[in-house]
């Protein structure tokens, strides 16, 4: 009796668990209906439909109206791939799982399903909150057809077929197929938009089983999330998790490789598959391009470019459809990206580990800030957008880290507090003093001020020991040709015979989406002299690394126009000139082989030795790890850093960090908003063993 009670109990809750994963995933359809129709409220892409199945819609912020329309651009591009493939035949869409999508209303309208008859299956409950809609609202009921009636949970019409169906029970949803008319030899494409990926392994292959047994001429479309392991992808996997909505294939089929594979081992003839970063590099035309910028002002960069990476759209083909698989993404080649991903990371190179991730305690997490090293090993931070209390914000917040002690303070102010700074840059030029130069309190608000912050020892009355420390700051009146204001620049401290100068390069404003000019400040009486350029300079960019070597500036990486990253390392050599003007002449040092691009990476020189720390590169599936550049030979070994964990993902990018010795590099901070999965601050700051590069 005591058995059976237990057993009664056990299987109440399974099913109450799975009753509340179904709650969750139809949770996630209003979600996305909601940023989808923020997206094309503002322009991004045209559908007139989406609106009428939100109640009360919302515009959501740059990142997501971006992440919604790369995935709409993607979806529709396939859609009209298989339609304009097949004019003149009759073919079936279903779309699975398909909630409010409005798809089948905007191909309708634009004349494209003449031939086509339009299924969309999902939960009971979600049919019937969607046919109710369409019953009352009298533009896509003409869509849908005069002759069209109601059925339990749903709206069926000659050319359009809403139906009420738990896609785990395939051989119900066969039956409801055949009952309203599917044909299993008519030219099908089933979509799978973000649905299968919240069903198991079992359950969610099932379907694709069903379906390559099913039918005879199919391609199975699959946009869904990849690449799980990396800080990004642990972030994305906690979102879903708390959601209740987790998903439940990602470890099982990770890459684009084991994606393509999983379709062939369950019946399908070919299968193409490209992440949103090949597909908008490839198949998005220059001028949509710059159309998309011109919607709203943009800076964030790194996350639509992980967010990019970390969604792919698979199809699988078979039959007479087959065909089709050789001109749906034209000129991606689905298989190089895992090629780049490993080409440079052998296994004896994933040497690197994290050796302390308790330094620094009591430092604020933050990314976007900047950093500086003063003497007595002691490094300022200061600025970005972090933590505080329990809000996130632009912080004002200047810290202190005793590289000896590990103590990590805030600093006060004598007198005013420094203000809010994002994507700024702070340069020593002194043993105490830092020289502060542009950044953003906004994307509409650059700064062009130049600014001087000293650290001051605050001393014991009695005994005249430093127990803490204080900052000032000044706005510094310059002379000369001032640079425009700007943020996600460069700067760097030079001497040239003998005199200080401040160099800075490139970065971005408001309205020019990366700068190409180079501004050098003499620090001797804070004129901004004229500059002449010589040599091969680097390209316009912003969000590149900048160190020197032999008193030499070096740019490395960037985002170049386009969103494109470089992977070139440009030297530029400075040389005085009359009247106290500077020569500056650049050298674009070759690399052996081609260097992978990034940006928002951070660099050092550790004698001949170029270091390149994380950064973002939208062309490689695997985040960039340690870079180690021999300036001499050209030479160069990549090192992979180590897998983070679930619980505490670490992303390294829009961070500072500082050598500290040649056995142990400090990296600061880290993170960005990521997507719509909320925003992700590094801990630390972390200290990484690279005793044995």
């Amino acid at each position: 009796m005591a058995d059976s009670s237990k057993s009664d109990m056990s299987g109440k809750k399974a099913k109450n668990s799975k009753s509340r994963n179904d709650t969750a995933v139809q949770g996630t359809n209003d979600n996305s209906i909601v940023s989808k129709c923020s997206m094309c409220m503002l322009g991004y892409f045209q559908d007139d439909f989406l609106g009428r199945f939100v109640a009360k819609p919302v515009r959501r912020a740059p990142l997501i109206n971006r992440g919604y329309y790369i995935r709409a651009k993607a979806i529709d591009h396939v859609l009209k791939s298989f339609l304009t493939a097949h004019q003149g035949i009759k073919t079936q869409l279903v779309s699975l799982g398909a909630g409010f999508d409005s798809a089948y209303f905007r191909l309708k309208s634009e004349g494209l399903l003449e031939n086509t008859v339009f299924y969309e299956v999902d939960f009971p409950e979600v049919t019937k909150r969607k046919s109710d809609m369409i019953q009352t609202d009298e533009v896509l009921l003409k869509l849908v057809g005069e002759d069209s009636r109601i059925v339990e949970n749903g709206i069926v019409s000659p050319f359009y077929k809403l139906i009420g169906a738990d896609l785990r029970k395939f051989n119900m949803l066969q039956c409801l197929l055949e009952h309203h008319g599917i044909h299993p030899d008519c030219p099908t494409l089933l979509l799978s938009e973000c649905v299968i990926t919240y069903m198991g392994v079992k359950s969610s292959n099932a379907v694709i089983r069903w379906a390559s047994e099913t039918f005879s001429h199919a391609v199975f479309v699959t946009y869904e999330q990849v690449y799980p392991n990396d800080g990004f992808g642990a972030v994305m996997q906690n979102h879903f998790k708390k959601l209740g909505t987790p998903l439940m294939n990602i470890q099982r089929y990770k890459t684009l490789e084991s994606q393509q594979q999983r379709y062939l081992d369950l019946g399908w003839t070919t299968v193409r598959a490209t992440d949103m970063n090949n597909f908008f590099t490839t198949l998005i035309p220059r001028e949509e391009k710059l159309r998309v910028d011109s919607i709203e002002v943009f800076d964030e960069f790194e996350e639509w470019h992980l967010k990019c990476s970390h969604y792919a759209v698979v199809c699988a083909f078979k039959g007479s459809a087959v065909s089709l698989s050789e001109t749906i993404f034209p000129g991606i080649n689905p298989r190089r990206l895992e090629t780049l991903a490993s080409q440079h990371i052998q296994p004896q190179d994933l040497c690197l580990s994290w050796k302390n991730e308790t330094f620094g305690n009591g430092s604020v997490k933050r990314f976007g800030h900047a950093s500086a090293t003063l003497t007595g090993g002691k490094i300022i931070t200061f600025g970005g957008f972090g933590e505080r209390g329990n809000q996130h914000t632009r912080l004002c917040l200047v810290q202190l880290l005793d590289v000896a002690s590990g103590s990590c303070l805030p600093i006060e102010p004598i007198g005013k507090e420094l203000g809010p700074l994002l994507f700024h840059t702070a340069t020593s030029v002194s043993d105490d003093t830092v020289v502060v130069f542009g950044g953003r309190t906004s994307p509409y608000k650059p700064k062009g001020d130049l600014l001087q912050l000293k650290v001051i020892p605050k001393l014991e009355r009695d005994t005249d020991q430093e127990t803490s420390w204080l900052y000032e700051w000044e706005t510094v009146q310059c002379t000369g040709d001032y640079p425009c204001p700007r943020w996600r620049h460069s700067s760097a401290f030079v001497s040239i015979e003998g005199k200080k100068y401040l160099i800075v390069f490139g970065g971005r404003t408001a309205s020019d989406a990366v700068l190409g000019d180079v501004h050098v400040l003499s620090l001797e009486n804070m004129e901004w002299v004229q500059v002449r350029l010589s040599g091969n300079p680097p390209s316009p960019r912003h969000s590149h690394s900048c160190t020197t070597w032999n008193n030499q500036v070096i740019i490395t990486g960037g985002l170049c126009e386009d969103l494109q990253p470089s992977g070139a390392v440009h030297l530029a050599t400075c040389a005085p000139e009359p009247q106290g003007n500077v020569t500056v002449v650049w050298t674009e040092l070759e690399m052996t082989p081609p260097l992978s691009p990034r940006y928002s990476h951070t660099s050092h020189v550790c004698g001949n030795s170029l270091l390149l720390v994380g950064g973002v590169n939208p062309g490689n599936h695997y985040p960039p790890g340690l870079t180690v550049i021999n300036l001499v030979s050209g030479m160069w070994k990549e090192y992979a850093f180590p897998e983070c964990k679930l619980e505490r993902p670490i992303m390294v990018h829009n961070h500072t960090s500082d050598l500290l010795s040649k056995d142990e590099l400090l990296i600061t901070g880290g993170g960005g908003n990521c997507f719509s999965f909320g925003t992700h601050l590094n801990s630390g700051p972390l200290t990484l063993d690279v005793s044995n590069l």
